[in-house]
């Protein structure tokens, strides 16, 4: 059965920031940031995005207009039809993923993840669970899938849902999200070299 997403990846060093490509609006937030480091960061990421979309969406970069909802997600106009986006970008990789579909994507690095110091972001059974599995190589990746699917989730549904109004049980080593009401999202997770855990939430 084939995905109903498509996922693009690249280095930042693979891409040539462009400030032409910059509306006025992303202008005065490039010149917001004070770090030199940042602002390449958001230059790097804006064009590989607006020439991805473009190539998707067969027109010119400078073509692609964002828009924001209330939550500050980036979404594209109505007449490019029903066509979502989320972008991620972590320790020199971006991630895009593009669907029909609302979709979510988050990339970060693996390194020592604390469950304690995450207790604000996991629910009281998530970091039960979490604590639950003895091997600690695994419950470390356990927890990365966890962590990076739930912001996938906040991403894919624009903060839509408050973090006590969702939970992630970890069933026969795999995490399924609880919600009220329909649950039609479902999750993958790919890793880029031993470096990057990519969780894409998606319908």
């Amino acid at each position: 059965m084939s995905k109903t997403y498509k996922i693009i990846t690249t280095t930042v060093d693979a891409v040539k920031g462009d400030i032409s490509l910059l509306d006025g609006e992303e202008l005065k937030r490039y010149k917001r940031f004070i770090s030199d480091i940042k602002k390449e960061e958001f230059l790097t990421a804006r064009t590989f995005l607006k020439h991805a979309l473009a190539k998707e969406l067969k027109v010119a970069p400078k073509q692609i207009s964002l828009s924001y909802s209330d939550n500050g997600k980036p979404f594209l106009s109505k007449i490019y039809g029903d066509f979502h986006f989320n972008l991620s970008h972590s320790n020199g990789y971006i991630v895009l993923a593009t669907s029909n579909h609302e979709i979510g994507v988050d990339l970060e690095p693996i390194s020592a993840l604390d469950e304690e110091k995450l207790k604000w972001f996991l629910s009281d059974q998530e970091l039960k669970e979490v604590k639950s599995i003895k091997d600690a190589s695994q419950r470390k990746f356990a927890l990365f899938q966890l962590f990076t699917m739930k912001e996938a989730f906040i991403k894919a549904t624009d903060k839509s849902f408050l973090l006590d109004t969702f939970t992630f049980w970890y069933i026969n080593n795999q995490w399924e999200l609880q919600i009220e009401g329909e649950n039609n999202w479902k999750f993958d997770i790919k890793t880029i070299g031993n470096e990057l855990v990519v969780a894409i939430c998606y319908k």
